[in-house]
């Protein structure tokens, strides 16, 4: 991405219309943005990342900050960024949230955040303006113009901090980290989720598999423990113990059941013989029982013989019973008959009357059918009005519904003027509070400015008399070093006087005649030196005379440097100080104020989103217009239905004129009408049934005289008949020799006569039975003691309980033998499955823990991944950190170390002149300033490179030079400034954020930011 035009306007100290053309600059290749401290130098990098990504330089800057304070109120706070792509121009613009004038009345409302993007290839700069941006790509929705500036550039706003604008501060934070937080650095930078998944995945499938394991293990030893086991062993040991008792209960089982047998066959047999006593005891009972009967047998047998004589008269008593019943009936039928014929003579009577009462009341049914005809037409009018009936009815049931609708809306909106009421009033609320709070954040923001104006002040002060108490010092200082410098100087110069001589007395002793001076050549030695020997060790006393006035020098030289810088130092800081604003209050009572305006923030409660409350009235706003329009609509139906309803009631009326009132309800005029005719028709079927009445009461009086004579004549039949009965019943008395009296006691016993005759018959069959039975009995007794069962059965009884006891205790061990061999197959089965399984994932689990650290180095598989990555970032870096310290240092990563921290991105530094490593930690302030610009420079290469959407065709360094001039020297500044110039030579241009007076004379090149009263603004400066 390169930057062509930033245009900011009341954004930051900017409070007008600021246009920074960057098309110069990014040709120097070179370029730097200065300025004072304060003066907004990031704060145009701040408008570009706003501008990309709707965010400010700083994350922990909120986008509504960035609007100017000092900037006009009808100004809004806009950003403009105007930025090739290869071959691709394209321009972005954004607002963010502010709160500007409301265009109507008085108060503030609130703009949300915008933006745009547009594409404009093919457009020269001078075409783009606020009209014609070129072709919109995304407008409006900011997540959608963010999603495309992203897609665009391949990055997002927090790989742009820290791959396009390089922070010193943090990369030398970078820099001295330990592996664990330069991981959290470059894996933001470096998608290595692949491998991270990957070993997330095996050591989640080794946990299950060590969990499962651990658990399966845990279950067989508690099914051992609960069997009373502690290992497999123990456990066949118990099954052969079982065993053995199993076989001896076995036998002891056996045992019992042949002891059981053998008392069971002594009981059966002496039960037997106890059966032939209980036998022969019951016959002699039974025998004795049938005696005492004899005599009761006897009696019985005569009865039944005198009740079969008294069987053969039951005929003709019966006959005499018969004539008498059929008397008693011809008596009733003859009294019954004179009633009746009675009764038939006063119903024919009464019936005549009726008639004769019937035949007066003719009129009044003549009446009634009048009555009849008139209600069938009011019917027959009624029903010829049921349309318009049904046409009223319908009128009215839309006039309810209408009614109900209309109360129902007229209840729905007065809620929402309740509601609306409600809103406004607290909309009003939250506009004052934040009216406070919007003056009280200005206040704080002004205070804030001030109390950082008074802190850079005292700040500086104190710098500026640190300075001079410094400068007084090396003053002192480096006079010491030149008096020293100054002895030495003479002390070698004397020392050198005598080394001379004694040197040409050398020179002289060795010249010959005739030969060439070894100094000057000539062969003719007209006045050679003299002396003597003494002087021969006067070399030793030059050379430490030397050598102690290079030292002198060299403390001289250092000491000058010394100064030199400190007094840079104290101008420049004297500088500063003079540029800095001087604050309207001392600092403690800035401080003061910025407390209390901060306690009166925070006693105004939380921020309400006056926006949202605005759109939220806004909205029932609507909602009520909405709702009073329905409510008229359903007003004007109400209506239209209350005509329509008065209309079908004045034609119902008009058609129901002639019906009375109570009669128009149909149910009623049927119910009348019905009423009318049921009573005509039992008024007519009441005279008809009269005169059927007259004649079938004159038939019934004939017929029930001729009833009476026929019941006369079979009562005096029924009486001759009854006579003879008698006379024939006593006559067979006689001849059976019994009275009525003995009859009439027989008469019970006959119903029983053939009873009797088996129960007598029985008798003596079971007479003849029971002495064939006791004589039989006596003979089985003969010789036979009788038993005692009680002994016999306790001891069978015992026997049970031994054999029960037996099989249950041998029950027991083959249950207890069975289950333990189950366990024993099952737990086996288990072993050899575990083992098999433990087997088979030992390379995963092996495999999941080196992933996961658990190997020499503490390295995991992605932070392992992100250290290849890593290492071409190193050599990227060593590719600048090389020449900018003269190829003394190189950067190499770490993988030793110690204890259980996580290693593989650690980071030390080679240093040629020992020809060892060691940490960078070690490295002097402006050393680790060129190894932190270094590597965040490699780093930058190294993700263009790996990332074939990103470009980064402009990067720009913010601050961090002032080390190299105060420690190192314009020198390492030089070298410093030299890598940087390589950038540009590989298609890249480099922007740097100083206030270092030396990088500004280094860098002509680029911008100068001055800010004054009325806010900052941009001057283009140097020679492009």
């Amino acid at each position: 991405m390169k930057p062509v035009r930033l245009t900011m306007q009341a954004f930051g100290p900017y409070a007008g219309r600021e246009v920074v053309d960057f098309r110069s600059a990014v040709d120097a290749g070179l370029f730097g943005i200065y300025g004072q401290t304060g003066s907004g130098k990031s704060t145009i990098f701040s408008a570009m990342t706003f501008a990309l990504f709707g965010q400010a330089a700083k994350v922990e800057q909120d986008a509504p900050t960035l609007r100017c304070d000092s900037a006009d109120g009808d100004l809004p706070t806009e950003v403009e960024l105007v930025f090739d792509l290869a071959d691709k121009r394209y321009v972005v613009r954004r607002r963010p949230e502010q709160r500007r004038p409301k265009q109507r009345g008085t108060g503030e409302t609130r703009d949300a955040h915008e933006a745009w993007l547009f594409d404009a290839t093919g457009l020269a700069l001078d075409a783009i303006t606020p009209d014609h941006p070129g072709k919109i790509i995304e407008e409006k929705k900011v997540a959608s113009v963010g999603k495309a500036i992203e897609e665009l550039l391949g990055y997002g706003s927090q790989q742009f901090r820290q791959i396009v604008l390089l922070p010193q501060g943090r990369f030398e934070a970078f820099l001295a980290a330990d592996t664990r937080t330069r991981l959290s650095i470059l894996r933001d930078l470096f998608d290595v989720s692949l491998y991270r998944d990957l070993a997330a995945t095996l050591k989640n499938d080794a946990e299950i598999s060590e969990r499962q394991f651990r658990e399966e293990r845990a279950i067989f030893a508690r099914r051992l423990s609960l069997e009373g086991f502690e290992s497999l062993e123990a456990l066949k040991g118990g099954i052969a113990k079982v065993d053995g008792e199993l076989l001896a209960l076995q036998t002891k089982e056996e045992e019992q059941r042949v002891r059981l047998k053998q008392n069971q066959t002594l009981l059966e047999g002496a039960r037997h013989v106890e059966g032939l006593f209980k036998a022969a005891e019951r016959a002699a009972t039974e025998l004795e029982t049938l005696s005492d009967r004899s005599k009761e047998i006897d009696d019985l047998d005569f009865r039944f013989r005198s009740a079969e004589k008294a069987a053969s008269l039951l005929g003709f008593k019966d006959l005499v019973t018969e004539a008498e019943q059929d008397f008693a009936k011809a008596d009733a039928a003859h009294v019954k008959a004179q009633e009746q014929a009675l009764s038939a003579a006063k119903e024919a009577e009464a019936a005549s009357v009726a008639r004769q009462n019937e035949e007066a009341r003719a009129n009044e049914v003549v009446a009634m059918a009048r009555e009849v005809d008139t209600l069938e037409h009011y019917r027959t009018s009624l029903e010829k009005s049921s349309e318009a009936a049904v046409a009223a009815q319908s009128s009215a049931s839309k006039l309810t519904l209408a009614s109900e609708t209309l109360r129902t809306t007229s209840d729905r909106l007065a809620a929402l003027l309740r509601k609306h009421q409600t809103e406004t009033q607290s909309l009003k609320v939250a506009q004052r509070l934040e009216a406070q709070r919007f003056d009280l954040d200005r206040q704080l923001a002004t205070l804030d400015l001030n109390l950082k104006l008074a802190e850079h002040v005292d700040r500086a002060e104190r710098d500026v008399a640190s300075s001079r108490l410094r400068i007084d010092g090396l003053v002192a200082g480096h006079q010491e070093a030149l008096d020293a410098s100054t002895q030495a100087r003479l002390g070698f110069e004397h020392a050198e006087r005598r080394l001379s001589d004694v040197q040409a007395l050398y020179l002289a002793q060795k010249l010959q005649p005739g030969q060439p001076c070894s100094v000057c050549g000539a062969t003719h030695h007209p006045a050679p030196a003299t002396g003597g020997v003494e002087h021969v060790g006067l070399d030793i006393a030059f050379r430490d005379a030397k050598t102690e006035l290079q030292k002198r020098q060299i403390a001289e030289h250092e000491a000058h440097t010394e100064l030199a810088s400190a007094r840079g130092i104290l101008a420049e800081r004297e500088e500063r100080l003079e540029s800095l604003e001087r604050p309207h209050m001392p600092l403690t009572q800035l401080r003061g104020e910025v407390a209390t305006t901060k306690a009166a923030l925070e006693a105004l409660g939380p921020t309400v989103d006056i926006r949202l409350a605005e759109a939220t009235l806004e909205k029932l706003s609507q909602e009520l217009l909405a709702e009073e329009a329905t409510r008229e609509k359903h007003r004007i139906e109400v209506q239209q239905a209350e005509k329509e309803v008065a209309g079908a009631a004045a034609a119902l009326s008009a058609m129901l004129s002639e019906i009375p009132a109570d009669l128009r309800d149909p149910k009623m005029l049927d119910d009348k009408l019905r009423a009318k005719q049921q009573a005509l028709q039992e008024r007519e079927n009441a005279r008809r049934a009269i005169g059927e009445n007259v004649v079938k009461a004159s038939e019934r009086a004939l017929g029930a005289r001729k009833d009476l004579e026929a019941a006369e004549a079979l009562l005096k039949d029924r009486q001759q008949r009854l006579t003879k009965a008698h006379e024939d019943f006593s006559a067979r008395l006689s001849q059976a020799s019994l009275t009525e009296d003995a009859f009439q006691e027989l008469k019970s016993a006959v119903a029983s006569i053939e009873q009797d005759r088996a129960a007598v018959e029985l008798f003596r069959r079971q007479m003849h039975a029971a002495n064939d039975a006791s004589r039989k009995a006596e003979d089985a007794l003969a010789g036979r003691e009788r038993p005692d069962l009680a002994p016999l059965e306790r001891d069978v009884s015992d026997a049970e309980r031994a054999l029960l006891m037996a099989q249950d205790f041998r029950a027991d061990a083959a249950a207890r033998f069975g289950q333990l061999n189950k366990l024993l197959d099952e737990l086996a089965e288990t072993i050899d499955r575990l083992d098999r399984a433990e087997a088979e994932s030992g390379p995963l689990r092996e495999l999941a823990a080196l992933m996961d650290a658990k190997n020499a180095f503490n390295l995991d598989l992605e932070t392992f991944a992100i250290g290849a990555m890593f290492d071409k970032v190193l050599i990227a870096a060593n590719q600048r950190f090389g020449p900018m310290s003269n190829g003394r240092y190189s950067l190499e990563r770490a993988t030793e170390g110690t204890g259980r921290g996580r290693r593989g991105l650690g980071i030390q530094v080679h240093d040629i002149h020992t020809g060892k490593p060691r940490s960078t930690t070690t490295l002097s302030g402006g050393e680790s300033f060129i190894a932190a610009l270094a590597l965040a420079l490699g780093l930058s290469d190294v993700v263009e490179s790996l990332n074939g959407k990103v470009r980064l065709d402009t990067i720009f360094i913010d601050e961090g030079f002032g080390s190299l001039d105060t420690e190192n020297g314009a020198g390492t500044l030089d070298q410093v400034l030299q890598a940087l110039s390589s950038l540009v030579s590989q298609n890249r241009s480099v922007g740097l954020i100083s206030h270092v007076p030396l990088v500004q004379e280094a860098i002509p090149n680029g911008f100068y930011v001055r800010k004054d009263l009325s806010g900052s603004r941009v001057e283009h400066r140097g020679v492009f």
